[in-house]
């Protein structure tokens, strides 16, 4: 009786199949049972799953395997308030004047808000111009003058609030202020809608997924505002993105890391704080060895909240991000499996701090840095510093002001314009022994637009030119650098040749050495011993001449199978160009080492034991691989994830392990 739902396929011309909606569900569930994907550990029961799956078409049979299929995979309702200490709200459509009566009226469910969305993919607010009093009451909290944003104000009502790029030129002060004003009004006016919800919503993390992708010049490079400085002034208290790194071909889906570690960045003083992340199994599109690296990877770089976010086939999906394909259930099923095994480590546990750091700034942000070829030389720069097995933070100017930096001995830096507060720590700090990084344009300017005396001093390099000719540059590593005539060639010490990709700088040496040439003889590579400490300026890109030879040519696509270009996995790399990222570290040891160091892994640490999340990244099984591990783990049993054996050699600290390596495992120590 009633009516016959009904579930096709795309191919029902080929499939010959046509099925009752119904059985979508039961011969899924009937598959994951008979291929039994999940054999080694079991279900996650700390850790927050959510997704939208499944809707029961009756109260019977059909119920009873939703609510089994929920269970294998310990989805957690995001539309169930009431799910035992795991709901999930969105308050996008509240006012905020509306929010605090919305939380009364959940009465004795508050208690169970675990998460609260505060929308989709959102920009934060910004002032409108009528705001030019609360500018200037800001201004005054920072005890700035009128003549500091403006020389011919004055007095305050000649200051007026302006984001408008011309002024980058004409008022330089009114400009970079103006932004400032702009970021602070955001995190402040969000900040008063979570401090409502914290207050009624006891155990609620509060949040918002961004999107990666734009601005486009900050795709997978995100604003520091809206991704890191945001979460340290309790703006939002749960930093939540997602992973759609397999549609846009940046140059290895490694870089959807980039995410999480300016999150890290933006909990630096929040270690009780979780990140929450979109770790996408949607098929077609992504592939299941794909999605195990994404997943293995945010899990090392601190996702302690998984959303799958639509995990449920198209013919009962609301939105076009579906899963259709049972490889992809099973390869989550078995995942999830195995992060059940050592889950503990991972809720209880911090990523162990690095000693290299790469620099990311509001400074740098407000006057475009990441421009023209410098967001996919900076996206390549990360990932050429993680290949060689350094352990990596995000730094930020508040790091450097208030001494952070100083746990340090390394740090890179891109972004063209430093303030001369963080620049003052940063001459500081290699005065003290510190290592400089700095890569073409990089450090030449201060807040204000002007050279900054006191880096360009202490890098012994004055920039005369920065040459950035608009046909050359690279927006799309996979897209663009297979394609690219390189501008020059510098000759590096060792005698090797590296092609200078889409930027070159024109330098004066004064007071530092010149280590390498272009192909007219002009400086470089700029060398300066100061103090204890050093830097090296580097007039070109080296981490474009590092992909370079990686990026074969061929057709960018969106397939959905692993030998298709955007799950492209890049491996032939400059050796040049990694001893030149490398070296400038070479103080630092590595606590992990595989012989495969294209196998990614951090550590993460609690007292429950140690998780050495492993991610290949080489595009092939690694065989008796080795990884030797620079820790105390004495009296420590070793365990990995998948139950794969593992041969163990213990000498003093160092622990040798080797094993088999597909695509990502993790080692687990436990007393």
């Amino acid at each position: 009786e009633g009516d016959l739902k009904l579930a096709g396929d795309c191919d029902t011309r080929y499939s010959k199949r046509i099925r009752r909606l119904e059985d979508v569900l039961y011969e899924l569930l009937e598959d994951l049972k008979s291929t039994n994907p999940a054999a080694h550990g079991h279900a996650p029961q700390q850790t927050l799953i959510y997704g939208y799956t499944f809707t029961p078409l009756d109260s019977g049979r059909h119920a009873a395997a939703v609510e089994e299929f929920r269970t294998l995979f310990s989805l957690s309702d995001t539309n169930r308030v009431t799910d035992a200490g795991r709901g999930m709200v969105d308050v996008r459509s509240i006012a905020t004047s509306k929010l605090e009566e919305y939380c009364r009226n959940l009465g004795a469910n508050a208690k169970n808000v675990a998460v609260v969305s505060l929308g989709d993919e959102i920009r934060l607010p910004a002032p409108g111009a009528a705001m030019v009093d609360a500018f200037h009451k800001w201004l005054q909290s920072r005890g700035l003058k009128p003549a500091d944003l403006d020389p011919a104000a004055g007095d305050w009502s000649q200051v007026s609030y302006s984001v408008n790029p011309e002024l980058k030129k004409t008022k330089p002060g009114i400009f970079y202020w103006s932004k400032r004003f702009q970021y602070h009004h955001g995190i402040q006016t969000i900040k008063q809608r979570t401090d409502i919800l914290r207050q009624h919503l006891p155990n609620a993390a509060v949040g918002a997924n961004f999107s990666p992708h734009y601005p486009k010049e900050h795709m997978f490079l995100g604003e520091v505002f809206k991704w890191v400085t945001v979460f340290r002034e309790s703006g939002m208290t749960l930093p939540w993105s997602e992973d759609y790194i397999w549609q846009v071909p940046v140059g290895t889906p490694q870089m959807n890391n980039i995410n999480l570690d300016l999150f890290r960045a933006g909990l630096r003083h929040h270690p009780d704080r979780k990140i929450m992340y979109y770790v996408m199994p949607h098929m077609p599109n992504n592939t299941p060895s794909q999605w195990r690296r994404l997943f293995y990877g945010a899990l090392g770089h601190g996702m302690k909240m998984v959303n799958l976010f639509e995990f449920r086939p198209v013919h009962v999906a609301y939105t076009e991000n579906h899963v259709d394909e049972p490889e992809m259930y099973r390869m989550v099923l078995g995942s999830l499996r195995e992060l059940g095994v050592f889950e503990d480590i991972i809720q209880a546990g911090q990523l162990r701090p690095a000693q290299a750091g790469l620099w990311f700034s509001e400074t740098g942000d407000i006057w475009g840095d990441n421009h023209g070829s410098f967001p996919a030389a900076k996206r390549a720069l990360y990932t050429a510093i993680r290949h060689q097995q350094i352990p990596l933070d995000f730094l930020v100017e508040q790091d450097a002001t208030d001494g952070t930096l100083a746990t340090y001995k390394t740090l890179y830096l891109t972004d063209a314009h430093v303030s001369l507060a963080a620049s003052k720590k940063i001459a500081d700090w290699v005065q003290a022994g510190g290592t400089l990084f700095a890569t073409a344009g990089a450090g030449m300017f201060d807040e204000l637009n002007r050279p900054n005396t006191i880096l360009r001093e202490l890098m012994g390099a004055q920039q005369t030119s920065l040459n950035e000719p608009e046909d050359r540059q690279i927006t799309w590593l996979k897209q663009h650098l297979p394609f690219a005539t390189p501008m020059d060639v510098v000759n590096v010490p060792g005698g090797q040749l590296l092609p200078v990709i889409g930027v070159r700088s024109h330098i004066r040496v004064k007071g530092g050495e010149s280590l390498s040439t272009f192909q007219d003889g002009s400086t470089a590579i700029v060398a300066r011993q100061s103090g204890k400490g050093r830097t090296l300026y580097c007039g070109f890109l080296p981490s474009l001449s590092y992909y370079y030879p990686a990026i074969p040519r061929r057709p960018v696509d969106r397939g959905a199978s692993d030998d298709s270009m955007i799950h492209f996995l890049p491996t032939q790399f400059d050796a040049g160009a990694a001893k030149l990222i490398a070296d400038v570290a070479g103080n630092i040891q590595r606590p992990v080492v595989c012989s495969e160091p294209l196998v990614e892994s951090t550590i993460i640490e609690s007292p429950q034991g140690v998780v050495i999340p492993l991610v290949n990244w080489s595009g092939h099984p690694v065989p008796n691989a080795t990884v030797v591990v620079e820790a105390d783990l004495a009296g420590k049993k070793v365990t990995l994830a998948s139950g794969a054996p593992v041969k163990v050699e213990r000498q003093g600290n160092r622990v040798t392990l080797t094993f088999d390596i597909d695509i990502a495992d993790a080692l687990i120590f436990r007393k």
